[in-house]
Protein backbone atom coordinates (compact mmCIF):
# COMPACT_ATOMS: atom_id res chain seq x y z
CA UNK A 1 0.00 0.00 0.00
CA UNK A 2 1.30 3.45 -0.93
CA UNK A 3 2.91 5.62 1.75
CA UNK A 4 1.37 9.07 2.28
CA UNK A 5 3.42 11.80 3.95
CA UNK A 6 2.77 15.42 4.77
CA UNK A 7 5.94 17.44 4.27
CA UNK A 8 6.14 20.77 6.10
CA UNK A 9 9.10 22.92 5.11
CA UNK A 10 10.28 26.50 5.08
CA UNK A 11 10.25 28.31 1.73
CA UNK A 12 13.02 30.83 1.12
CA UNK A 13 11.01 32.48 -1.66
CA UNK A 14 7.73 32.71 0.27
CA UNK A 15 9.40 33.34 3.65
CA UNK A 16 7.02 31.06 5.56
CA UNK A 17 6.32 27.38 6.07
CA UNK A 18 4.48 25.37 3.42
CA UNK A 19 2.81 21.96 3.29
CA UNK A 20 2.73 19.41 0.51
CA UNK A 21 1.67 15.77 0.28
CA UNK A 22 4.15 13.17 -0.99
CA UNK A 23 2.95 9.70 -2.01
CA UNK A 24 5.46 6.88 -2.55
CA UNK A 25 4.79 3.36 -3.83
CA UNK A 26 5.07 0.43 -1.44
CA UNK A 27 7.76 -1.25 -3.55
CA UNK A 28 10.83 0.88 -4.34
CA UNK A 29 13.85 -0.65 -6.07
CA UNK A 30 17.04 0.73 -4.53
CA UNK A 31 18.85 1.14 -7.85
CA UNK A 32 15.96 2.76 -9.69
CA UNK A 33 14.87 6.41 -9.70
CA UNK A 34 11.11 6.93 -9.55
CA UNK A 35 9.23 9.18 -12.00
CA UNK A 36 7.40 12.07 -10.29
CA UNK A 37 3.87 13.30 -10.92
CA UNK A 38 3.48 16.87 -9.66
CA UNK A 39 -0.27 17.10 -9.10
CA UNK A 40 -1.88 20.55 -8.77
CA UNK A 41 -5.14 21.40 -7.02
CA UNK A 42 -7.90 23.75 -8.20
CA UNK A 43 -8.91 27.17 -6.91
CA UNK A 44 -10.95 25.94 -3.96
CA UNK A 45 -8.64 23.04 -3.10
CA UNK A 46 -5.34 22.32 -1.42
CA UNK A 47 -2.60 19.67 -1.31
CA UNK A 48 -5.08 17.01 -0.13
CA UNK A 49 -7.73 17.43 -2.85
CA UNK A 50 -6.52 14.76 -5.28
CA UNK A 51 -5.83 12.45 -2.35
CA UNK A 52 -9.48 12.45 -1.30
CA UNK A 53 -11.16 12.68 -4.71
CA UNK A 54 -9.15 10.27 -6.87
CA UNK A 55 -7.47 6.84 -6.74
CA UNK A 56 -4.02 8.47 -6.90
CA UNK A 57 -2.60 6.12 -4.23
CA UNK A 58 -3.66 3.09 -6.27
CA UNK A 59 -2.08 4.59 -9.38
CA UNK A 60 1.18 5.32 -7.51
CA UNK A 61 1.43 1.70 -6.36
CA UNK A 62 0.47 0.18 -9.69
CA UNK A 63 2.60 2.54 -11.79
CA UNK A 64 5.65 2.62 -9.53
CA UNK A 65 5.98 6.40 -9.42
CA UNK A 66 5.85 9.15 -6.80
CA UNK A 67 3.20 11.86 -6.57
CA UNK A 68 3.83 15.30 -5.08
CA UNK A 69 0.79 17.44 -4.28
CA UNK A 70 1.75 21.05 -3.50
CA UNK A 71 -0.41 23.66 -1.78
CA UNK A 72 -0.33 27.15 -3.26
CA UNK A 73 -3.55 28.55 -1.76
CA UNK A 74 -5.43 30.66 -4.33
CA UNK A 75 -2.36 31.82 -6.27
CA UNK A 76 -3.05 29.90 -9.51
CA UNK A 77 0.60 28.81 -9.32
CA UNK A 78 1.93 32.20 -10.51
CA UNK A 79 4.31 34.83 -9.20
CA UNK A 80 1.58 37.18 -8.03
CA UNK A 81 1.38 40.82 -9.10
CA UNK A 82 0.78 41.73 -5.45
CA UNK A 83 1.81 38.86 -3.22
CA UNK A 84 4.04 35.82 -3.14
CA UNK A 85 6.14 34.16 -5.84
CA UNK A 86 4.31 30.87 -6.05
CA UNK A 87 5.48 29.95 -9.57
CA UNK A 88 9.10 30.26 -8.49
CA UNK A 89 8.34 28.32 -5.33
CA UNK A 90 6.51 25.38 -6.88
CA UNK A 91 8.41 25.17 -10.17
CA UNK A 92 11.92 25.75 -8.88
CA UNK A 93 12.29 25.65 -5.09
CA UNK A 94 9.91 22.80 -4.27
CA UNK A 95 11.33 20.73 -7.13
CA UNK A 96 14.77 21.03 -5.54
CA UNK A 97 13.54 20.43 -1.97
CA UNK A 98 11.61 17.26 -2.77
CA UNK A 99 14.13 15.66 -5.13
CA UNK A 100 16.92 16.28 -2.60
CA UNK A 101 14.82 15.10 0.34
CA UNK A 102 13.95 11.83 -1.41
CA UNK A 103 17.00 10.45 -3.28
CA UNK A 104 14.83 7.74 -4.84
CA UNK A 105 13.14 10.37 -7.05
CA UNK A 106 14.32 11.23 -10.54
CA UNK A 107 15.39 14.75 -11.53
CA UNK A 108 15.37 13.89 -15.25
CA UNK A 109 12.84 15.99 -17.16
CA UNK A 110 11.39 13.00 -19.02
CA UNK A 111 10.58 11.46 -15.63
CA UNK A 112 8.84 14.58 -14.32
CA UNK A 113 5.19 15.13 -15.17
CA UNK A 114 3.10 18.09 -14.02
CA UNK A 115 -0.67 17.86 -14.03
CA UNK A 116 -3.64 19.77 -12.62
CA UNK A 117 -7.31 20.71 -12.75
CA UNK A 118 -9.03 24.05 -13.35
CA UNK A 119 -6.78 26.77 -11.86
CA UNK A 120 -4.21 24.03 -11.40
CA UNK A 121 -4.66 23.06 -15.05
CA UNK A 122 -3.76 26.59 -16.06
CA UNK A 123 -1.01 26.48 -13.42
CA UNK A 124 0.63 23.30 -14.70
CA UNK A 125 0.78 24.68 -18.25
CA UNK A 126 2.18 27.94 -16.89
CA UNK A 127 4.86 26.10 -14.90
CA UNK A 128 5.78 23.63 -17.67
CA UNK A 129 6.20 26.44 -20.20
CA UNK A 130 8.14 28.55 -17.67
CA UNK A 131 10.45 25.70 -16.64
CA UNK A 132 10.52 23.39 -19.69
CA UNK A 133 13.96 22.10 -18.72
CA UNK A 134 12.38 20.44 -15.65
CA UNK A 135 9.11 18.92 -16.93
CA UNK A 136 8.77 16.56 -19.86
CA UNK A 137 4.98 16.11 -19.76
CA UNK A 138 2.06 18.31 -18.78
CA UNK A 139 -1.55 17.24 -18.29
CA UNK A 140 -3.94 20.20 -18.14
CA UNK A 141 -7.61 19.55 -17.35
CA UNK A 142 -10.28 22.24 -17.73
CA UNK A 143 -7.46 24.69 -18.39
CA UNK A 144 -8.10 27.98 -20.17
CA UNK A 145 -5.71 30.90 -20.50
CA UNK A 146 -6.22 33.55 -17.81
CA UNK A 147 -5.46 36.17 -20.47
CA UNK A 148 -8.78 35.25 -22.14
CA UNK A 149 -10.92 35.53 -19.00
CA UNK A 150 -13.42 38.38 -18.62
CA UNK A 151 -12.19 41.20 -16.37
CA UNK A 152 -14.96 43.66 -15.38
CA UNK A 153 -12.63 45.84 -13.23
CA UNK A 154 -15.64 46.99 -11.22
CA UNK A 155 -14.09 47.03 -7.76
CA UNK A 156 -15.77 43.77 -6.77
CA UNK A 157 -14.09 40.84 -5.04
CA UNK A 158 -13.41 38.99 -8.32
CA UNK A 159 -11.88 42.10 -9.82
CA UNK A 160 -9.65 42.73 -6.82
CA UNK A 161 -8.48 39.11 -6.84
CA UNK A 162 -7.55 39.43 -10.51
CA UNK A 163 -5.53 42.58 -9.84
CA UNK A 164 -3.77 40.92 -6.91
CA UNK A 165 -2.84 37.92 -9.05
CA UNK A 166 -2.09 39.45 -12.44
CA UNK A 167 -2.57 43.24 -12.38
CA UNK A 168 -5.24 45.32 -14.09
CA UNK A 169 -3.89 45.38 -17.65
CA UNK A 170 -4.23 43.18 -20.72
CA UNK A 171 -2.43 39.90 -19.99
CA UNK A 172 -1.91 38.70 -23.55
CA UNK A 173 1.63 40.08 -23.79
CA UNK A 174 2.72 39.01 -20.33
CA UNK A 175 4.05 35.78 -18.82
CA UNK A 176 0.60 35.23 -17.28
CA UNK A 177 -0.58 34.30 -20.78
CA UNK A 178 -0.04 30.68 -21.78
CA UNK A 179 0.10 31.56 -25.47
CA UNK A 180 2.67 34.30 -24.79
CA UNK A 181 4.86 31.77 -22.98
CA UNK A 182 4.38 29.19 -25.75
CA UNK A 183 5.35 31.76 -28.40
CA UNK A 184 8.41 32.73 -26.38
CA UNK A 185 9.61 29.12 -26.32
CA UNK A 186 9.15 28.84 -30.08
CA UNK A 187 11.18 32.01 -30.70
CA UNK A 188 13.92 30.82 -28.37
CA UNK A 189 13.86 27.39 -30.03
CA UNK A 190 13.78 26.01 -26.51
CA UNK A 191 12.96 22.49 -25.38
CA UNK A 192 9.21 21.97 -25.06
CA UNK A 193 7.04 19.72 -22.89
CA UNK A 194 4.61 17.24 -24.39
CA UNK A 195 1.11 18.57 -23.71
CA UNK A 196 -2.06 16.63 -22.94
CA UNK A 197 -5.05 18.98 -22.65
CA UNK A 198 -8.65 18.02 -21.87
CA UNK A 199 -12.01 19.62 -21.17
CA UNK A 200 -15.58 18.42 -20.70
CA UNK A 201 -18.12 19.45 -23.32
CA UNK A 202 -20.38 20.96 -20.63
CA UNK A 203 -17.61 22.93 -18.92
CA UNK A 204 -18.68 26.60 -18.53
CA UNK A 205 -15.19 27.68 -19.68
CA UNK A 206 -15.08 25.39 -22.72
CA UNK A 207 -14.61 28.34 -25.08
CA UNK A 208 -11.42 29.38 -23.27
CA UNK A 209 -10.13 25.82 -23.53
CA UNK A 210 -10.86 25.84 -27.25
CA UNK A 211 -8.75 28.98 -27.71
CA UNK A 212 -5.79 27.18 -26.14
CA UNK A 213 -6.55 24.03 -28.14
CA UNK A 214 -6.72 25.90 -31.45
CA UNK A 215 -3.40 27.63 -30.77
CA UNK A 216 -1.47 24.44 -30.05
CA UNK A 217 -3.09 22.48 -32.89
CA UNK A 218 -1.94 25.20 -35.30
CA UNK A 219 1.63 25.22 -33.96
CA UNK A 220 3.33 21.97 -34.88
CA UNK A 221 6.39 22.88 -32.83
CA UNK A 222 4.48 21.36 -29.91
CA UNK A 223 3.63 17.69 -29.35
CA UNK A 224 0.02 18.34 -28.36
CA UNK A 225 -2.97 16.07 -27.68
CA UNK A 226 -6.51 17.24 -26.93
CA UNK A 227 -9.32 15.19 -25.38
CA UNK A 228 -12.93 16.26 -24.90
CA UNK A 229 -15.51 14.08 -23.14
CA UNK A 230 -19.15 14.65 -24.06
CA UNK A 231 -21.89 15.42 -21.53
CA UNK A 232 -19.58 16.13 -18.61
CA UNK A 233 -18.58 19.42 -17.02
CA UNK A 234 -16.28 21.04 -14.49
CA UNK A 235 -16.31 18.20 -11.97
CA UNK A 236 -14.34 15.47 -10.25
CA UNK A 237 -15.85 12.72 -12.39
CA UNK A 238 -14.13 14.30 -15.37
CA UNK A 239 -10.82 15.06 -13.63
CA UNK A 240 -10.50 11.52 -12.24
CA UNK A 241 -11.01 10.06 -15.70
CA UNK A 242 -8.55 12.44 -17.32
CA UNK A 243 -5.90 11.75 -14.69
CA UNK A 244 -6.05 8.10 -15.68
CA UNK A 245 -5.94 8.90 -19.39
CA UNK A 246 -3.00 11.26 -18.92
CA UNK A 247 -0.97 8.67 -17.00
CA UNK A 248 -1.60 6.14 -19.77
CA UNK A 249 -0.68 8.77 -22.39
CA UNK A 250 2.62 9.44 -20.59
CA UNK A 251 3.41 5.72 -20.29
CA UNK A 252 3.19 5.69 -16.49
CA UNK A 253 0.18 3.36 -16.42
CA UNK A 254 -0.37 0.51 -18.87
CA UNK A 255 -2.99 0.55 -21.62
CA UNK A 256 -5.04 -1.92 -19.55
CA UNK A 257 -6.15 1.02 -17.42
CA UNK A 258 -8.08 2.42 -20.38
CA UNK A 259 -10.30 -0.67 -20.36
CA UNK A 260 -11.23 -0.64 -16.67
Amino acid sequence: MATIMNVNHFSIYLKHNMDCTVILPSDIEMDKKLPILWLYHGGSGDHTSWLYHSPICEYVDDGGFAAVLPNVNNSCFVDMNIGDRYATYVGKELFSIITNMFPCLSKERENNLVCGLSNGGYGCLHIALKYPEKYGYVGAFSAGDKADADFPNDGGARSLTRIQLYGDGDLHNTEYSLIYQAEKLIKEEGIKPRIYHACGSLDPWLDMNHIVRDYFISHKEYDYTYDEIEQIGHEWKFWREELRRFLVYAGILTDNYMND
